[in-house]
């Protein structure tokens, strides 16, 4: 008998704590009853959402994957694992990029018949965020990944997706199977790596005493002031592309993270367009999760304070400018020009150098 535990993490949900916790604490969970794989790379099992998502994108090609050829390389591969490293007994695979590349339930159903074919039973939770405490947040992280759009009506619509959790639990949900249930719990900031565990271990069964946990060390993912935020939006386009990966625009964040002051809040164009959009509680309902005290906690409280996109004074710009310039970030405004390399000369360098850092 196998089973697999399918954690799919939804965004700004711990995700990365948990994983990086779950890693740690592999040889404590092997003994309760719930086996951590090593054939995967890394702590996030990203390679599932790479060779089953109709459009990988950069995720993909971190895994080689550019073409529909690469595609099903990768899942030949995936199948030659799984055959070679399953043994009886329940599995936990995580990856929070399954619930972001997967977008259709024709994908979920490629994967599930995928799975199927290695585990007699498949357990799938996720946790969810309310909209106006994970608007803020989410709208953050575009900003540190260097976008410029603006906190506003647009950029809630083009993001509904991460919003819409009755959408996006209908996706994985498969009452009619048998093999398949899903789990959905609320994201409450107090108590939520507590309630994670709890949520694993009832899913595995798991056998008592329930082992000691070792807790990972505080997360490296920076949070910025509203004011900071608004700075980094401005100096995006002078940083050179390639996101959180480089290391210019690594070293500009981390300056600014050391900026004290307001954190972002929903902005009002935001809730408008999220409560036009009966989206301010997800399209949940409360009746749908009846006697639990989380979800009733997750529902009652109030909605987070409301801000604009904060204007920045002269002063805070020189500020940022200052602190920027003590760090040595530099921004180099001029154009790069790429290489004249063919597409398919470039994808083999890709894959060149993703065989390297595997080795």
């Amino acid at each position: 008998m196998r089973e697999l535990i399918l954690h799919i993490g939804r965004a700004k949900t711990g995700t990365t704590t948990w994983q990086v916790m779950v890693t740690l604490n592999r040889q404590a969970l092997g003994p309760a009853g719930v086996n951590i794989p090593t054939f995967f790379r890394g702590d996030n099992h990203g390679e599932l959402a790479a060779a089953f998502a109709d459009q990988p994108g950069r995720l993909g090609r971190g895994y080689a994957v550019e073409t529909a050829e690469d595609q099903v390389a990768l899942q030949s591969k995936l199948r030659k694992k799984l055959e070679r490293e399953l043994t009886d007994g329940r599995w936990l695979f995580t990856s929070e990029h399954l619930s972001t590349r997967l977008r259709t339930a024709a994908e979920v159903d490629t994967l599930y018949e995928f799975l199927a074919g290695h585990f007699d039973q498949i357990k799938v939770f996720a946790y969810v965020r309310r909209p106006d405490d994970l608007a803020p947040s989410a709208f953050a992280e575009t900003i540190k990944a260097g976008r410029t759009h603006g906190f506003n009506r647009k950029y809630a619509l083009s993001a509904r997706a991460f919003f819409d959790h009755a959408d996006f639990a209908k996706r994985w949900e498969r009452p009619h199977r048998s093999d398949i249930t899903f789990t959905l719990r609320p994201y409450l900031r107090e108590g939520h790596l507590e309630d994670m565990w709890q949520t694993l271990f009832t899913l595995a069964d798991a056998r008592s005493p329930l082992p000691q946990l070792v807790t990972p060390p505080s997360s490296a993912n920076e949070s910025l002031s509203a004011a900071a935020l608004r700075y980094l939006q401005e100096v995006n386009p002078l940083v050179p592309d390639g996101a959180l990966t480089n290391r210019n625009r690594r070293a500009l964040i981390s300056t600014l993270a050391g900026v004290q002051g307001p954190g972002l809040v929903l902005a009002p164009n935001v809730a408008a367009a999220l409560g036009a959009q009966g989206l301010l509680a997800g399209g949940l309902h409360e009746l749908d999760f009846p006697g639990d005290t989380r979800w009733q906690e997750w529902f009652s409280a109030p909605p987070a304070a409301t801000g604009d996109w904060p204007r920045l004074s002269d002063a805070e710009r020189g500020e940022f400018a200052e602190r920027c310039a003590l760090a040595k970030v530099t921004f180099d405004c001029e154009e790069k020009t790429q290489p004249d390399v063919p597409d398919a000369a470039l994808r083999a360098i890709r894959r060149a150098a993703i065989r390297l850092t595997q080795r």
